[in-house]
């Protein structure tokens, strides 16, 4: 018999089965939380977080509604009815490091896309550790099936590094990679334009700006569950960001502000069609600069077009920002509509669409009719092509002199045979 176990929380706790077996419980907030520990079990299945590296405690369910799991605790679920077969966590957030499953994504048989990962294999236990930050879970659905027999070991694929951010131009040292079951590994790039990864898992990068994500996996055998495991290579360079006098149609700028000895700068606002419009959340640095060094990899300019009127302000996305004349927050649309800019000898800028001129005030951009409270004017950071052109990177492969047979197994010193160690073969005698 294979039944599924699907914790939900709109004030209840929901129990599906594929069988006519079903139940359901209330479920208070209290029910599961705890400093160290926190834990719930209801018909053989019990999920269990254990405060583990995280300064916040153990996770908890949080106003009965969803499973907050911080970074560095360890969930695990196991069962007495059944081997687990499957896990599903339905997430709040679909990335890898804010409230997401991605966050999970070390985990040996474990995949992610969009807000749901996936937990697939043959185990009466599965532990999982929040790795890049806190996971949300509206949902988690544990699928047992047949009866409770040996659980076969984890096949143990891991990277050294989950994630690995690397600047053109520098040396790049490839993260190690590890394993305990005896299966042969498959490793593939989805992106070898950016990085390559060879037969025994050492990832190089090319000198290519991008990203690329490197998986390991392994099929199951008598010993082992089934493997797999992921490296996301981010290979970015350093754009540089000068501070203004004056607008260049056509070119590309920060909108930046410069308050209590902080250098903050926007972000474009994340387009949704059913809401295309809000304020510019802002990063910062520490100090008044007059130069900023952002990654690639955050397109966080503004190309300010030409237009009559004025210019046309459009964000890394393709959407012109303007103003209704109802509201502080920025519009998005696709057509290009007109902004006047003044620069004033303090280096700032009036920039207005409507009537309304962009402010920064609480970690925000708006654009306002009047001056508010403690705000000040943007500046503008123009990008300089000329800068941080990167030279020719070294690729260095990690010595990690472990030895493995033609089967890929992992073998000791003092195996006889052909070896591989550091991707070369030797004869042992």
């Amino acid at each position: 018999m294979i039944k599924t176990l699907r914790y939900t929380f709109m004030a209840m706790l929901m129990l599906v089965c594929s069988t006519a077996f079903a139940g359901v419980i209330t479920l208070n907030a209290t029910d599961f939380k705890g400093s160290e520990t926190a834990t719930v079990t209801q018909d053989g299945i019990t999920l269990t977080i254990e405060k583990g590296t995280s300064p916040s405690g153990a996770g908890n369910l949080y106003n009965g509604e969803q499973f907050r799991i911080y970074k560095g605790n360890t969930l695990t679920v196991s069962s007495t009815v059944g081997n687990i077969t499957q896990i599903v966590f339905t997430c709040t957030a679909n990335n890898t490091t804010k409230w997401g499953p991605g966050c999970f994504a070390a985990q040996d048989g474990y995949s992610y896309e969009g807000k749901v990962g996936t937990w697939a294999g043959n185990a009466a236990e599965v532990k999982f550790t929040a790795e890049s930050n806190q996971v949300r879970a509206t949902t988690i659905e544990v699928t047992v099936g047949g009866e409770v027999g040996p659980t076969k070991k984890s096949a143990g694929l891991k990277f050294s590094e989950s994630t690995v951010d690397y600047e053109l131009g520098t040396t790049f040292t490839a993260p190690t990679f590890t394993k305990a079951t005896t299966a042969a590994v498959k490793f593939v790039s989805d992106n070898e334009e950016v990085a390559t990864v060879n037969a025994e898992g050492v990832i190089a990068v090319t000198g290519k700006e991008g990203k690329a994500v490197i998986t390991a996996t392994s099929e199951e055998n008598k010993e082992y569950n089934a493997g797999k495991t992921t490296c996301t290579v981010y290979a970015y360079r350093m754009n540089v960001y000068k501070k203004a006098t004056a607008v260049e149609a056509g070119k590309q700028y920060l909108i930046v502000a410069q308050r209590d000895n902080k250098t903050y700068y926007a972000a474009p606002v994340k387009y949704n069609a059913e809401k295309p419009y809000g304020y510019l959340n802002s990063f910062s640095v520490d100090g008044i600069v007059d130069e900023l060094k952002i990654k690639s990899s955050y397109n966080d300019a503004f190309t300010f077009e030409a237009i009559a009127g004025g210019y046309a302000i459009k964000d890394a996305n393709g959407y012109y920002l303007y103003m209704d004349g109802k509201h502080a927050s920025f519009q998005l649309g696709n057509e290009a509509k007109a902004w006047t800019v003044e620069p004033a000898e303090n280096g700032t800028f009036t920039i207005t669409n409507n009537g309304q001129f962009i402010q920064y005030g609480n970690g925000t951009f708006g654009a306002y009719t009047e001056a508010q409270d403690k705000a000040v004017k943007p500046m503008l950071f123009v990008f300089d092509e000329a800068a941080g052109i990167n030279g020719v990177q070294t690729t260095v492969k990690p010595q990690s002199n472990i030895r493995y047979n033609i089967a890929g197994q992992r073998v000791g010193a003092d195996y006889k045979g052909i070896v591989i160690v550091n991707g070369k073969k030797y004869l042992q005698k």
